[in-house]
């Protein structure tokens, strides 16, 4: 698979036609081939975009987690056409090993799943040539609010760039948890964030609606990984 060719087609896919009013987002868990595709291919592109791919680009554009169990990797159509992904990681209590975040802070990681479920979002990547990359990221926050609320989860965590900081914080309440480490396969450092689910569901939901979710919501997610959204 040539992962930088299907980055270019989708760089030239054109935009919405003037006729619809309103794009249709669908977030749909990855299963088939051209699911994975067009994951690496929105991963790579967002990585090459922002000069963050070092040394093995396959390596920073999908790993051992992509399989494992407890991890659900998401991608976000808009209109039909990728748009975004991001991949959902549940761990239990006292099984840390689950999180991809353990191989870069494994201190900060173990003691917040030593007694609690944790959630990680990991390899959050939005099409460079999104027209509204923030309405994406919200779409894509979603999934890990429901995996959140299904699971009981304590801290919802991931790693984020220097420049993605003052994002999270502002817009998700995220606080930071350690400082700038290497990753493997990236050549920008990343910093841990995290927030409590429990005491930011309502405030996000009000800010963002789209955060929202209710018991069906949550019913929906745990049967068969399905979100939806309010049109």
């Amino acid at each position: 698979m040539n992962i930088a060719l299907l980055a270019a087609r989708l760089r030239r896919r054109t935009g919405v036609p003037p006729a619809v009013a309103r794009p249709a987002y669908a977030l749909r868990r990855a299963i088939s081939h051209e699911d994975w595709s067009g994951v690496r291919a929105l991963r790579f592109a967002a990585l090459a975009h922002h000069e963050d791919l070092a040394g093995d680009a396959l390596r920073a554009c999908g790993d051992a987690y992509d399989a494992r169990a407890g991890t659900t990797t998401f991608l976000l159509l808009r209109d039909g056409a990728p748009l975004a992904s991001t991949r959902t990681s549940i761990a239990a209590a006292g099984e840390p090993a689950t999180l991809p975040a353990l191989a870069t802070f494994p201190h900060e990681v173990e003691q917040l799943a030593a007694h609690a479920r944790v959630v990680e979002a990991s390899l959050t990547a939005v099409d460079p040539a999104a027209a509204e990359p923030r309405a994406a990221i919200f779409h894509l926050y979603r999934a890990h609010m429901l995996a959140c609320a299904g699971s009981g989860a304590a801290w919802l965590v991931t790693m984020v760039r220097d420049t993605q900081i003052g994002f999270y914080r502002r817009v998700f309440d995220m606080e930071i948890l350690s400082g700038p480490e290497a990753v493997p396969g990236l050549a920008v450092p990343r910093v841990l964030m995290g927030l409590r689910p429990a005491q930011a569901r309502e405030r996000l939901a009000r800010r963002i609606p789209l955060l929202a979710v209710t018991e069906t919501d949550v019913e929906r997610f745990e049967d068969g990984g399905t979100v939806t959204f309010a049109r």
